[in-house]
């Protein structure tokens, strides 16, 4: 392996072990790793999530750009798909802790930006990821997320599918 990704690789682990912070209280550690074809976040993520969330609960003005990212094989919209499963799925965590829901926006990268440039299995895991990115509150002008599950909710998630009818456009009945 390059020498460089060595090294920040070691870094991020040795970050996530130590739970470093800033002077602030912020946690320095600010990525979460997955495995191929999933968007659960693994166990060891979860002391991180919870302090993050702390952080955020005693600051309210603070936002965070949770950005999802993807790498394997597979298409572009799986790529963006996945990554955007992944932010959602570590946004949720930090609600449960105690994050606030304005707090977090989310984006999906899929593919796009990633952390280490090399291919093959050796990092590949490491493009695999979620990103929390602290953003200047006052910079911030975003619309609100769609409820998750709502029609445009599904428009967000597979586009705009020009007449196709979306599990939340069908009547309660039929189910989605």
């Amino acid at each position: 392996m390059h020498a460089q990704t060595q090294t920040l690789l070691t870094r991020e682990q040795q970050l996530l072990v130590s739970g470093e912070c800033d002077d602030d209280g912020r946690p320095l550690a600010r990525q979460v790793f997955f495995e191929p074809d999933n968007w659960l976040v693994p166990e060891m993520y979860g002391d991180l999530l919870v302090t993050h969330a702390a952080w955020l609960a005693t600051r309210p003005d603070q936002v965070v750009l949770v950005s999802g990212h993807s790498y394997g094989t597979g298409s572009h919209r799986f790529f963006w798909l996945m990554g955007d499963r992944r932010a959602i799925a570590v946004r949720s965590a930090l609600l449960k802790a105690g994050a606030g829901p304005k707090q977090l926006l989310i984006q999906s990268q899929g593919a796009a930006r990633p952390l280490i440039e090399l291919a093959g299995e050796e990092v590949a895991q490491y493009r695999r990821r979620v990103t929390l990115d602290y953003l200047d509150a006052h910079a911030v002008n975003t619309a609100p997320l769609p409820p998750e599950g709502s029609a445009d909710w599904w428009r967000s998630v597979l586009g705009p599918g020009g007449k196709a009818r979306l599990p939340a456009d069908l009547p309660a009945s039929q189910g989605g």
